[in-house]
């Protein structure tokens, strides 16, 4: 089974029928290195699909959010970007010139097992986000 095939039957399992439109958004997703927003993905298929309406992708977006599909992220103050969750827990990397995105693996598992020990608490969840030029920017 693909990883479509896989996608296909997560939004089943939750209830949400497969049709067309979420097809193509969650292919756009699984294509992607980073998060995108609802207008980096309209902006991605509107040419191969001028049916398709900026409102649609917004709000299979906020269902594919409400059903644990995608996360929304806030990373550079602009505009909310979508990563499908995978299950891969990562962090950001965000250029604050040109705002590239390098997703980065998670380097907290064993403070965050520490400062469970040390304080008692039971880690819910944490997140990252690091600020940066990227190596484009830099030299310009």
């Amino acid at each position: 089974m693909g990883d479509l095939e896989l996608w296909e039957q997560k939004l089943r399992d939750k209830g949400i029928r497969w049709t067309r439109q979420r097809r193509i958004i969650i292919e756009v997703l699984l294509a992607s290195t980073r998060p995108l927003s609802a207008q980096d993905i309209f902006a991605k298929l509107e040419g191969d699909y001028p049916k398709l309406r900026l409102s649609t992708v917004y709000r299979n977006l906020n269902s594919f959010k409400d059903n644990k599909i995608v996360r929304a992220l806030n990373l550079n103050g602009n505009e909310q970007k979508f990563e499908l969750i995978n299950g891969h827990h990562h962090h950001h990397l965000i250029c604050i010139k040109c705002d590239d995105i390098l997703p980065l693996d998670c380097p907290l598992k064993e403070f965050e097992s520490k400062l469970k020990d040390d304080t008692g608490y039971t880690i819910l969840d944490h997140r990252m986000k690091i600020y940066g030029l990227c190596p484009n920017c830099k030299n310009h």
